[in-house]
């Protein structure tokens, strides 16, 4: 028999006798709560809570009590009850470290990071040494993206308990955050040395690699989260993403689709999925996914943007405008969207609008070729032909073999009437680009004017 066996045999012969206490004595109460403990490491949480909830009922002035009927809601993700039952329990023991780092945990759980700062904070100076509670505290402090909080703390728990794997993973997911892709890989590498069972571990990993650009070892290692555990979303998606880069687009798009149905308001899958879709030309689908995630998250500006690229595409200016305008308001240093907006204005003849949109891209991300191209074109189409030259030269010094920008450059000099610089261009265009339709009509207007 295992050490596991032993030991589980043991917590079924606790359970028969706290039991039959409890049938002589169905209000003892310290029966009910060993046996709702006892129950709870058992996983059979649902009859936990109706020994605690018992418990709770015959005295709630009990902080243990309260505090163990906390801990159990808050397993079943129950938050609000749970935080009630903590605060209970502070209410009667103001010094309760364990239930103050429990409520902050909980409050981690909901988001409600600044919360569980408070409480994780008030626990650790009534118990310094609380390694869980100091890496829940390193934790809310990564959601925070105070990055060196979060290392002191995860540093600090580690020092307490060496072999802490929750700490060193989610101090590799800092490293990770923080674009420390190699030491995020060794920190997983040494949490899965001391528990090679933990498919997060190897998710994550994967993830560290996939950004690293080791696609083959980022879809190995996610796969293996997926072989634990396959309903995992984000291991799903962030394969696919994998996928996706290694240009694997069916087995991308499965991953995607199969992490939004686990979880249909999973924006960042939605997004990729998106995107996928918009590149292989599925225009219905990808304005479907983009769509959907306004719906789920009205302020991501991403979203705004990428609907707004497809409506650009697609010629319908108005919706186009509305979408990238939303964009840059939710996000004022969003250059890509200042810059589609550009583009749009250009379309639809407001060459002034477009110079100032492509401007204030070009103020956030100078030296970007197809800023400066565009720019160019419009000053182009305003006949400020210095002016576009300038731009169209800096462009093309960035990308030299950019057809499109050449053409351009070429309609600019047969503007100027330098013919033979005109001619140069655009037959370089069309050598790069023979599908570039516009050049070729260009150099046969050329043709006309010599």
């Amino acid at each position: 028999m295992s050490l596991d066996d032993l030991l589980k045999d043991r917590r079924d012969a606790a359970v028969d006798n706290f039991s039959r206490a409890i049938a002589i004595n169905p209000g003892y109460v310290y029966a009910r709560y060993q046996r709702g403990q006892v129950l709870r490491e058992l996983g059979r949480v649902q009859e936990a809570l109706e020994d605690f909830t018992r418990c709770a009922e015959i005295d709630p002035n009990d902080a243990p009590v309260q505090a163990e009927l906390g801990e159990t809601l808050r397993i079943l993700k129950r938050y609000d009850e749970a935080i009630a039952a903590f605060s209970q329990a502070i209410a009667l023991d103001p010094d309760y470290a364990w239930a103050l780092a429990s409520r902050g945990q909980t409050y981690r759980s909901m988001r409600r990071y600044r919360d569980a700062l408070v409480d994780l904070d008030a626990a650790l100076v009534l118990r310094p040494q609380m390694a869980w509670a100091l890496a829940e505290r390193g934790e809310a402090r990564r959601a925070l993206c105070d990055y060196e909080g979060a290392l002191a703390d995860f540093n600090q728990a580690i020092a307490i308990e060496p072999e802490y794997v929750w700490a060193i993973g989610h101090r590799g997911i800092v490293y990770r955050e923080q674009g420390r892709y190699e030491e995020a890989i060794a920190e997983y590498d040494v949490a899965l040395a001391i528990d090679s069972n933990q498919s997060w571990l190897y998710a994550e990993r994967g993830e560290a690699n996939r950004l690293l650009g080791r696609i083959d070892e980022g879809i190995d290692d996610l796969s293996r989260a997926l072989e634990v555990e396959p309903n995992y979303t984000w291991a799903l998606a962030s394969r696919g993403a994998a996928y996706r880069s290694a240009g694997r687009i069916d087995e991308a798009l499965a991953d995607f689709t199969r992490a939004i149905e686990l979880d249909n308001r999973y924006v960042w899958a939605r997004m990729q999925r998106g995107a996928v879709y918009r590149s292989a030309g599925r225009i219905e689908e990808a304005l479907a996914d983009f769509t959907r995630v306004i719906e789920v998250e009205p302020n991501h500006s991403g979203a705004y943007a990428e609907r707004g690229e497809i409506y650009r595409k697609r010629r319908e200016y108005e919706p186009a405008l509305a979408d990238f305008t939303r964009a840059i308001e939710l996000r004022a240093d969003y250059y890509w969207a200042f810059g589609s907006r550009g583009q749009v204005y250009r379309a639809m003849g407001c060459y002034d609008e477009a110079v100032i949109d492509l401007s204030r891209a070009l103020a956030i991300k100078p030296d970007t070729s197809w800023l400066l191209a565009e720019r160019g074109e419009a000053y182009r189409l305003m006949d400020r032909y210095d002016e576009a030259l300038n731009d169209l030269n800096q462009a093309l010094e960035l990308r030299p073999d950019d057809s499109w920008t050449l053409s351009r450059r070429g309609a600019t000099y047969q503007a100027l009437k330098v013919f033979e610089e005109a001619y140069i261009d655009l037959s370089r265009a069309v050598e790069i680009d023979p599908e570039n339709a516009w050049a070729w009509a260009q150099r046969g207007s050329l043709f006309r004017q010599m």
